[in-house]
């Protein structure tokens, strides 16, 4: 990825829209997604952006130019939808994508333990780096760490504010057993 190192300037293009979530923001480069955020407000949610990519060119653009990522997370957000198998242009370290992988393959409505993540990556005392890894996930949703869970099965830890994990949570958990 041109951006990874910090290299000069690759063009993200970003646009939000409404949910019952907060804000969303995505963005993305020629290649795939780079960043899904969940915030309060349009401005801190463009400040998030800035943050994960001071170096990158970032455009806002019209939401009708990224409509069909916006469409597919607010389906998943309606439950119209229980995957977002979405091209995606991230960031991350080797243990990050091992992680950021695993986690694409929960299944919607169920969770796993920190715990049970390290040991299926075969670190099974890496359950604060997978925490890590977790917390600095930049595609909210597309890379479902909100999956992702404390030993006792409670809520702990979201980039995106524990209420919305728990309600993302109990989201699923309620569509997935009306199947």
């Amino acid at each position: 990825m041109q951006y990874r190192a910090g290299e000069q300037a690759v063009e993200i293009r970003y646009a939000t829209a409404a949910s019952s979530f907060g804000i969303i923001l995505v963005a993305r480069t020629a290649r795939g997604i780079s960043a899904v955020i969940l915030s309060d407000s349009e401005s801190e949610a463009a400040a998030c952006l800035v943050e994960e990519f001071p170096k990158a060119a970032l455009k806002p653009i019209q939401s009708f130019e990224i409509e069909q990522e916006l469409e597919s997370i607010e389906n998943f957000l309606s439950g119209r939808r229980t995957d977002l198998n979405l091209p995606l242009d991230v960031r991350a370290t080797d243990f990050q994508r091992k992680v950021w992988s695993l986690l694409q393959t929960i299944p919607y409505g169920e969770t796993v333990s920190y715990t049970q993540l390290a040991e299926l990556l075969g670190q099974p005392t890496a359950a604060r780096a997978v925490a890590r890894a977790c917390a600095t996930n930049p595609a909210a949703l597309v890379i479902p760490c909100h999956r992702v869970v404390r030993g006792d099965g409670a809520a702990s830890g979201y980039k995106w504010g524990l209420k919305r994990k728990e309600k993302l949570l109990q989201m699923e958990s309620s569509r997935h057993r009306a199947r």
